[in-house]
């Protein structure tokens, strides 16, 4: 008795898309190209996790031509799509769209029951491999084509050309372009040249300044991470992956999100953040929200990458997940309106507001709610018992890992309409792919119970998802919005070549927020504008912040012990280190002010 033969291997073939005579142009770099081009060089040399995927199947009457036809067409289209990338010689990358070139397409051909296999192999091989931006065309493309017709068109694009909703361009005019056989309708989308054109237009700079205007008010006020406790050991993959496929969040979200008169994507940032609050022992979580910026007619037809993030501080209330819901829909809403800057322009006032705070922050929690396209109709109207019984359905998956990653956590919802799809990529020296796969199970848990009582307290909340909280720092203190270890900032203090020994005190004041207060005998002539300027460097972004305030005592060979006792010393030089705060004197100098605030 013999199986059945086995299946021929596919064969493949390139055909090459020909252009010529075609606009071209060279301009600066968008705002969302810039955002984008940060991170890919944070993350290179590996860093293909950030290109978009895209599969298309097609109609039973498309052919081989007209889908080649609808390509050309669509790269012909789309400036965007022939644009490199190269850096000039001061370093700095500027956008080329080229007027000729060619696009190869990878044509594999199998058997009718092997082409999803197929079409999910070419995407991820041709995924795998990073881009070269400066002498490739950020987009691969690939046709599947079995029993003698094409089947699937696999697209892989760079996050520098294409974000989430310039897919669903890109998909919805590639399709229409297949059905009219090439003929191009009217373009009412910007292209990146004319965006970049815009950008330095006053209408633009003006949106610029509001949300430069926005993040300095945050920046403010922001803690400098949303996970201040001491790491615990971290995992292999350090950055595990965890995936979740859920009916039921979705509906709980809706139905969470008609009750308190909130978006549905609100009501998970609210859950979201909870469970990040009980996981730290916080009340004041900072995220980086990720922004569509598409404001305009112009803009939700475009296909360039918008993408860019915004700071949104979630205030907990520990009694309440309906108003942490509430508090999470306001800061997100306004997040969403101000994400839309320069990002050299928010890396300037960062830079600044750190020295001036004396912090690190690094908005290193990032949530990202893709924008559905089309318009939703109404949510289904369940009950809480229908809501579990979706949840039988639901799907949690681990995903590939990575070993390096510039944040704490991304979480990614790429749907939530009708089915919940969500990421989720996290340190795991801050949350372990077991509590990460709780997270995850638990959303849907948190909201279904949210719907069904009414509320919850974030007790409630703890118990229903069950992730612990991590270790707390040895010799905590809050100041300036940031939970820190004083331990941890006398060792930075102490472990400056200047200083020969040194302590920090907390100082709080009654009507104002409190303040880190450093005293130090010093090995060597300095100054606190030196001290300020060392220590910010040596900040982990995490537990350590500099000092407001140096004091500067003169070695007598005593080495105090208590508060009482340094603030005896005699003072040779004491001021803030920043600019703008106490004046310097040229050299050490005797003070009789050896008290501060005497």
């Amino acid at each position: 008795m013999t199986g059945p033969a086995p299946a021929a291997a596919p064969s493949r073939e390139t055909h090459s898309l020909e252009f010529t005579a075609l606009g071209g142009g060279s301009a600066e770099l968008t705002w969302g190209q810039r955002f984008v081009w940060d991170i890919l060089a944070a993350l290179a040399p590996d860093n293909h996790y950030i290109s978009l995927r895209l599969r298309v199947h097609l109609p039973p009457d498309a052919t081989r031509e007209r889908v080649l036809g609808a390509l050309h067409a669509l790269v012909r289209r789309h400036e965007i799509l022939r644009t490199r990338f190269p850096t000039g010689p001061d370093g700095e990358p500027r956008q080329e769209c080229d007027g000729q070139g060619a696009l190869p397409v990878a044509v594999t051909e199998t058997v009718p029951g092997r082409v999803r296999r197929l079409a999910e192999q070419d995407e991820d091989r041709m995924w795998r491999e990073p881009f070269r931006h400066a002498s490739q065309w950020p987009l691969r493309v690939g046709l599947v084509v079995a029993g003698g017709r094409p089947r699937q068109v696999v697209f892989v694009f760079s996050h520098l050309a294409v974000d989430a909703w310039g897919c669903s361009v890109l998909r919805g005019d590639f399709l229409e372009l297949l059905r009219n056989g090439g003929t191009e309708p009217v373009l009412t989308g910007r292209q990146s040249l004319a965006r970049a054109a815009y950008e330095q237009s006053a209408p633009a700079r003006k949106a610029n300044d509001v949300s430069l205007a926005y993040w300095r008010r945050m920046l403010e006020t922001s803690p400098q991470t949303a996970f201040p406790n001491p790491p615990a050991a971290g995992g292999s993959p350090l950055f595990p992956g965890v995936g979740l496929r859920s009916v039921a969040l979705s509906a709980a979200a809706q139905a969470v999100a008609a009750r308190l008169r909130v978006s549905p994507a609100a009501a998970v940032i609210g859950a979201l953040s909870a469970i990040i609050g009980i996981r730290t022992d916080t009340d004041l979580i900072p995220l980086a929200l990720a922004a569509g910026n598409r404001f305009s007619p112009a803009d939700v037809a475009s296909v360039g990458t918008f993408y860019q993030v915004a700071p949104a501080l979630v205030r907990l209330d520990t009694g309440s997940l309906a108003r942490t819901v509430r508090n999470a829909h306001q800061a997100s809403a306004l997040a969403y309106l101000r994400g839309q800057s320069d990002p050299r322009d928010v890396a300037r006032l960062v830079a600044a507001a750190n020295a001036e705070r004396g912090v690190s922050i690094g908005m290193s929690s990032t949530v990202n709610v893709a924008p559905e396209t089309g318009a939703g109709g109404p949510p289904p109207v369940l009950s809480a018992a229908e809501l579990r019984e979706l949840a039988a359905a639901t799907e949690v998956s681990d995903l590939e890992g990575r070993d390096k990653e510039q944040l704490k956590l991304y979480f990614h919802v790429k749907a939530l309409r009708s089915r919940a799809v969500v990421e989720l990529f996290c340190d795991s020296r801050c949350l372990d792919a077991a509590s990460a796969r709780k997270v995850l199970a638990g959303l849907e848990v948190v909201l279904t119970g949210l719907f069904e009582a009414g509320d919850l307290s974030l007790d409630r909340v703890a118990g229903l998802v069950g992730v612990t909280p991590l270790a707390a720092p040895g010799n905590p203190a809050v100041v300036d919005n940031c939970r820190i270890d004083l331990d941890a900032v006398r060792g930075l203090l102490a472990g400056l070549p200047e200083t020969a020994a040194a302590q920090v005190f907390v100082r709080r004041v009654d009507d104002g927020p409190s303040r880190l207060v450093a005293y130090l005998v010093a090995a060597e002539p300095t100054t606190p504008e030196r001290l300020h300027a060392a220590l910010l460097s040596r900040l982990d972004g995490n537990l350590t912040m500099t000092p407001h305030h140096y004091v500067i005592c003169r070695d007598t060979g005593e080495r105090p012990e208590s508060r009482a006792a340094w603030e005896r010393q005699t003072v040779l030089l004491q001021g803030s280190g920043r600019a703008g705060g106490l004046p310097a004197a040229a050299g050490p100098t005797p003070s009789t002010d050896a008290r501060l605030g005497a």
